[in-house]
């Protein structure tokens, strides 16, 4: 076997200088950069990779699911889903903690982010807990934790990037995130069960019928927003692109008109943050669709499939390594990095060597580098909740640790039984 040291040496040093704190889209570029220009490419080729690599129609979902979000949260609609979820599961032992977990899965389904889930609801789950007397790690944990459902419940934003990198069925890939949002919701709510119990946590009487139908129907709009974006794409009715824009336009109907919470001054503000947000992430998606290339041209794909053959003999080795490896970066890595890089990189392995379908390795990757959002240093969902909660950074993570447990074991789960993934998917023809 015939490795590409240079080529290998020149990944290895974009890692490397991108925890050091170089900007992400230059360390990948210039890598490119350098390996083009000691093999003899023209290095006009750059500049067409990078020009042709943003033409596709399916990164427009990217902003309009940004931005959909962006307008629920500006709306004040969380204050709407809490009350909710409060009312549905307040009384079971855990109290709150059930609360936090269903609002995330409700919100999950408009916003499609980690970061939009804890920035939104975080602050206002944490003064409901801490005014019930909860303890404030444990409130702090359940928030953070619960947030990894949004990007695997659809619409995800990191899922249409995997799709994207990876050339995967984006509306496959949805689907296959519906069941394991539902696994990682109900390891997190035994876990919340247990620790109710033990603690004290929960309401002291249910809610009269008549107090949680009105909440559930305040409600109601928002919880159609799933409903309408993956029943619309499962139907044909319309694309992953087209999905959003409507997200958008619904988003619009219930803040501005139903709800009218959103006026022209927080309108502003919020296509000004999506436009900033989206120029970011998408210089950062053109570098790294031109390392991409880099590396299937040095035939890095091909290298790992060969070394991982001789190491793993069966799918579950390689999907325990690919766990293993995922969470340990997460750790020392910014998460995006590793969906940009090792997520296209090891799916031809994946897929190839293993035989291992590509919608599963695709929320494996993605739910593994979700998880990662709460490993220090890097999980930039740690400082996002350091602001928040008022407590150091080295306090929030002993708060969040514990609840890694349910986490993971959601993670084993969705990794050894692919049916999870796979049965939605399968049953709508994708």
């Amino acid at each position: 076997m015939n490795l590409d040291f240079f080529i290998l040496g020149l990944l290895a040093a974009s890692l490397v200088v991108i925890f050091l704190g170089f900007p992400v889209a230059f360390a990948l570029g210039f890598c490119s950069l350098i390996y083009l220009w000691v093999e003899g490419f023209p290095l006009t080729i750059v500049a067409q990779k990078l020009a042709f690599s943003i033409e596709g129609f399916a990164l427009l979902a990217i902003p309009l699911f940004m931005l959909a979000g962006a307008l629920m949260n500006a709306a004040r609609i969380t204050d709407r889903i809490f009350d909710f979820a409060n009312l549905a599961v307040g009384r079971i032992p855990g109290g709150l903690g059930h609360v936090n977990i269903l609002a995330s899965l409700i919100f999950a389904g408009m916003s499609g982010s980690v970061l939009a889930d804890v920035a939104g609801l975080g602050r206002m789950e944490l003064r409901a807990m801490e005014r019930q007397g909860y303890e404030k790690r444990f409130a702090v944990g359940i928030t953070l934790a619960s947030s990894v459902i949004g990007p695997i419940l659809p619409p995800s934003v990191p899922m249409v990037l995997f799709g994207i990198l990876a050339e995967v069925s984006v509306v496959g890939l949805f689907l296959g995130g519906v069941m394991p949002a539902l696994v990682i919701t109900i390891c997190l709510m035994v876990y919340v069960f247990i620790i109710g119990r033990r603690r004290g946590y929960y309401n002291s009487e249910w809610p009269a019928l008549g107090a949680l139908l009105r909440a559930f129907i305040k409600a109601f709009p928002p919880l159609l927003t799933p409903v309408i974006i993956v029943g619309g794409m499962t139907l044909g009715i319309f694309s992953p692109t087209e999905a959003a824009t409507v997200a958008v336009l619904y988003a619009l109907f219930l803040s501005a008109i139903v709800y009218r919470d959103l006026g022209l001054v927080t309108f502003l503000d919020v296509i000004r943050d999506t436009v900033l947000s989206t120029s970011k992430l998408l210089f950062i998606i053109t570098n790294a669709l031109l390392f991409g290339w880099v590396l299937t041209v040095g035939d890095v794909p091909q290298q790992i499939a060969e070394v991982s053959a001789t190491w793993f003999e069966s799918p579950w080795m390689f999907l325990l390594m690919v766990n293993i490896v995922l969470l340990i970066l997460g750790a020392l890595i910014e998460n995006a990095i590793l969906l940009f890089i090792l997520g296209p990189m090891l799916l031809p392995v994946a897929v190839g060597t293993y035989g291992i379908d590509p919608l599963h390795f695709g929320v494996v990757v993605v739910l593994n580098i979700m998880i990662g959002q709460y490993t220090p240093p890097m999980g930039l969902s740690l400082f996002i909740m350091r602001d928040i909660s008022g407590l150091s950074l080295g306090q929030v993570s002993w708060a969040v640790a514990p609840f890694l447990l349910p986490l993971i074991a959601g993670l084993m789960i969705v990794t050894y039984f692919p049916i999870v993934v796979l049965w939605l998917p399968r049953l709508l023809g994708f």
